[in-house]
């Protein structure tokens, strides 16, 4: 392997692409490849009755986040990344390399992809440089491989097969592997030291009744330290056969072992925080119990890690008076407000929606009282029994029936809200009177 000093530029980009292939790309990154990708996977079941499928790329071995590469990789061996060693002086790239770098090489070596020459930031400004360098790479190579004749869907292998090939190469599933700081999401991903990311497929719809926000959250807080494959759905009962199978290899850590070794706050730090919400609570409420804005998760507190309360106070990880764009927003959101920031740890937030229901009415009794409306409204219209009523307005949110109506904490019960708001405004655009005749219809439509 080769580490360069030379100055990367767009020039060096050409040639990799006369010379070589881009293996590193996501191929469905516009729009318009995600819809064919769709339209490839609806083809597919229709002709064989409903079979699960999986995409692939003839081009791409390693499907990466669409549009914040970590790394490109050419087929001539040349790796470029934007990782850098912490010694800037040093001479040799494996020397304090950074913990994504690790993953990387990681990566490439159990894919079988032989790093050759090598291109990074020499400098914090080279930083900037390359992260654009790697955006134009995946522009060019979305230009010049057509994704209309680089797709292609493929039947999912039977569970058996899966798993097999899943654990091929000593790949080491890192979300049940020692030594992995991952909170537990057994039970609905799995993560690969090669790459492969699986979501069961009761996840798979952003506004149905499963958590969708758990992913959400692990993409912003750990993807970024997991410079791997977008990612793929397939049965739950794959998932849990995956972990099953784990459980035979050396590097395998049971959950109840990983939490022993998650990092966990101090008493005394807990006491000081506790101290702090009980007085947050006293004489003022939390006004974003809900989303603030169901249109963008970009203001949702668990993403941004906030919480508002009626007296102006903005207890944020992330914000305080100087971040104007986020202000602006908070006060398009409150208007009446004036607001007042205090910074504190991520920890601080987690506890503040975990305990706000010990004051005041929280997220998920105000789900369920919605769907309880919505029941009681679905009666006045129609002729069904109450308890009918109550199984399909949970069957319309996505749940079984009303007994399965199942909320996991607040988070969840805050995606859900956003879920039911996202349905009434869809219904609404064909009856704007009574949007709930319009669910109604869709829902004996889909179900006869």
């Amino acid at each position: 392997m080769t580490d360069t000093k030379t100055s990367f530029n767009y020039e060096i980009i050409a040639r990799l692409f006369e010379d070589a292939v881009c293996l590193t790309y996501n191929p469905i990154e516009s729009p318009a490849a995600w819809q064919f990708a769709k339209e490839l996977s609806k083809d597919f079941q229709k002709q064989h009755k409903g079979q699960h499928c999986r995409l692939c790329s003839k081009t791409s071995r390693i499907m990466q986040d669409r549009y914040n590469p970590h790394f490109h990789y050419f087929s001539d061996g040349t790796l470029i990344h934007y990782c850098y060693p912490d010694d800037e002086k040093s001479s040799e790239l494996q020397r304090n390399l950074s913990d994504e770098l690790k993953r990387i090489y990681r990566l490439l070596k159990i894919r079988g992809l032989p790093v050759k020459k090598v291109y990074f930031p020499q400098t914090t400004m080279d930083f900037i440089y390359y992260s654009e360098f790697l955006r134009y790479i995946s522009e060019q190579a979305f230009i010049r491989y057509s994704f209309k004749t680089d797709l292609f869907v493929e039947p999912l292998p039977d569970k058996d097969d899966f798993v097999r090939e899943c654990f091929a190469g000593n790949n080491i599933l890192v979300t049940a592997a020692k030594g992995e700081n991952l909170p537990y999401c057994r039970d609905f991903m799995a993560l690969f030291a090669d790459g492969r990311y699986y979501i069961s497929e009761k996840y798979a719809s952003p506004f149905g009744a499963a958590n969708h926000g758990k992913i959400s959250l692990f993409k912003r807080d750990y993807m970024r330290f997991y410079p791997y494959c977008d990612m793929q759905y397939v049965p739950q009962e794959y998932i849990d056969a995956l972990y099953e199978k784990a459980k035979e290899f050396d590097w395998y850590v049971s959950p109840e072992e990983a939490a022993e070794h998650r990092q966990t706050i101090t008493d005394e730090a807990s006491v000081k925080m506790n101290d702090y919400i009980n007085k947050l609570f006293e004489n003022r409420t939390c006004l974003t119990i809900t989303n603030p804005d169901f249109n963008s998760t970009y203001m949702a507190p668990d993403f941004q890690q906030y919480a508002v309360f009626s007296d102006g106070t903005v207890v944020s990880v992330y914000y305080d008076e100087n971040d104007k764009s986020f202000l602006n927003d908070l006060r398009k959101l409150f208007p009446d407000l004036n607001f007042r920031f205090e910074k504190v740890s991520a920890e601080y937030i987690k506890q503040i929606y975990r305990r706000l229901p010990e004051f005041q009415k929280g997220a998920a009794v105000i789900y369920i009282e919605m769907l309880k409306q919505k029941a009681r409204k679905l009666k006045r219209i129609t002729d069904l029994k109450h308890i009918e009523a109550l199984d399909v307005v949970a069957n319309i949110a996505g749940w079984q029936n009303w007994h399965s109506v199942k909320i996991e904490d607040d988070a969840h019960a805050r995606q859900l809200i956003d879920a039911e708001k996202w349905r009434r405004n869809m219904a609404a655009g064909f009856n704007a009177e009574n949007p709930l005749e319009e669910e109604y219809r869709q829902y004996l439509k889909h179900h006869k």
